[in-house]
């Protein structure tokens, strides 16, 4: 009987050994085949990264550096103010010969070989295959391709835009192909003179490779491309839009945005007639950059305190906002989110100033309390005269109090003009620019970002 137990008891621990053995290769297995997937799944990710840098490189597609967008936007300038006859008087060179052979052959000496040999250049007539030009243009870049040579000693661009005048007159839609050479730092262009384009992608160009020999004319020209300098960049354009082509810009804009603040064409094309002596002297006073993962997020201000938005996912692939109170930006939400109850105070405070300063009364009426509103502004235009009589067009603002009464927070500010009088009467009013207004506001926090407002109303 004690043989049977004991028979029996090493059966057991052979089976449980067998069992385990069994799991622990039925794990090990599992790892492998799993390691063996993450592996192949790894291998087809940079597969697919792979074959997407690869079909950039061998096919035509939209030019996603930033550094060669800026780079080629200043050929194309460069080309232009080249083939200005209006340099033939500016350099004396009405009768000078000599002196108006070296201009046109600065303009030979910049167009591609291909373009010249297709087309009978010579120094002679280069006049007669360059666009006419006799006066200082502006160019406006909207969109750019790019197709690098099979043997990626070049890439071309092909680059479509814009032509304004001084007057910020829009002229006409530019094509043109523009060739670059990275390792001798050289490039040459291709004018598109005819009109058959309606689309940049209706343009294609091969990928062969193209020789730009260096001459006197064709260097590239160093620029330092930084955030200000992007900054600067997109403002100006913004500005030359506005002025010779707002349904450009509206076309730009963030959709939900221009739908809350505009709603239309008009009235957009209306706001910019409005400020139209502001617009034309918008310069960059300050700039911020806030990175995504897959945007850069420019945010100017000008000299009036106003903002310019650019949300970047490509050179031209951008969205654009004039505040930041129509719709909320990732920054606003964060900074707004992790800030104390003051902090919060502050900022809807700024906002009801911004929109002040953007002329925009009808977003500043919509944060009042609505009995405060019923006692005091029972429509906007009374609201829009109080402000007129108690605030500058552009107004500077300073907290100088802080107090909080059950839910309610008062906050007492100063504000002061931001123009240094260029919008004031000196001779009218309770003392010119250099006169402070004081308010006292009231604001109630709600649900997230939503907040109601009401101030102390001087009678």
């Amino acid at each position: 009987m004690k043989k049977f137990k004991y028979l029996l008891l090493v059966l057991i621990i052979i089976v449980v050994i067998v069992i385990i053995a069994i799991v622990v290769f039925l794990f090990q297995r599992k790892n492998e085949l799993d390691n063996t997937e993450a592996g192949q799944y790894t291998e087809i990710a940079n597969d697919i990264e792979t074959q997407e840098i690869i079909t950039n490189r061998l096919t035509l597609h939209e030019v996603d550096d930033i550094d060669d967008f800026f780079t080629v936007v200043n050929c194309v300038n460069q080309y232009l103010g080249a083939v200005n006859k209006a340099n033939i008087e500016n350099m004396g060179a009405t009768e000078n010969e000599e002196l108006q052979n070296s201009i046109k052959l600065s303009i030979y000496n910049i167009l591609s070989q291909e373009y010249i040999q297709n087309n009978g250049v010579t120094q002679d007539n280069v006049y007669d295959h360059v666009d006419d030009i006799s006066e200082t243009i502006f160019f406006v870049p909207l969109k750019m391709n790019v197709l690098n040579s099979q043997d990626d000693s070049t890439k071309r661009y092909v680059v479509y835009g814009i032509e304004e005048n001084m007057e910020n007159t829009y002229l006409k839609d530019l094509y043109i192909i523009i060739n670059i050479n990275e390792n001798n730092e050289t490039f040459s262009v291709e004018p598109i003179l005819d009109n058959q384009y309606q689309d940049i992608n209706d343009i294609q160009i091969d990928n062969k490779a193209i020789d730009i020999p260096e001459n006197d004319n064709n260097i590239l020209t160093e620029i330092n491309i930084n955030d200000e300098y992007i900054s600067q960049r997109y403002l100006d354009y913004y500005k030359k839009l506005a002025l010779g082509r707002p349904d450009i810009i509206y076309d730009l804009m963030d959709e939900e945005y221009k739908e809350k603040r505009f709603g239309s064409l008009e009235a957009y094309e209306q706001y910019i007639q409005e400020n139209i002596n502001d617009v034309k002297v918008i310069q960059l006073k300050q700039y911020m950059v806030n990175r995504y993962d897959d945007y850069n997020e420019y945010v100017c201000r000008d000299a009036y305190g106003k903002l310019y938005i650019f949300d970047g996912r490509n050179p031209m692939d951008v969205s654009i906002k004039l505040d930041t109170y129509t719709i909320n930006t990732d920054a606003f939400n964060q900074q707004y989110e992790n800030g104390n109850e003051q902090t919060k105070v502050q900022m809807n405070i700024n906002k009801f100033v911004l929109m002040i300063n953007n002329q925009d009364y009808q977003a500043a009426y919509n944060v009042l309390d609505e009995d405060f509103k019923s006692n005091y502004f029972r429509t906007i235009d009374d609201f829009k005269n109080y402000v007129q009589l108690h605030a500058y067009k552009y107004n500077d603002i300073e907290a100088n109090s802080f107090d909080v009464t059950g839910n309610v927070y008062s906050c007492g500010v100063t504000l002061t003009d931001l123009t240094g009088g260029l919008y004031v009467d000196e001779s009218k009013g309770t003392g010119g620019s250099g006169y402070a207004f004081d308010w006292n506001f009231y604001v109630q926090l709600n649900e997230g970002t939503d907040f109601k407002l009401a101030f102390e109303v001087n009678q």
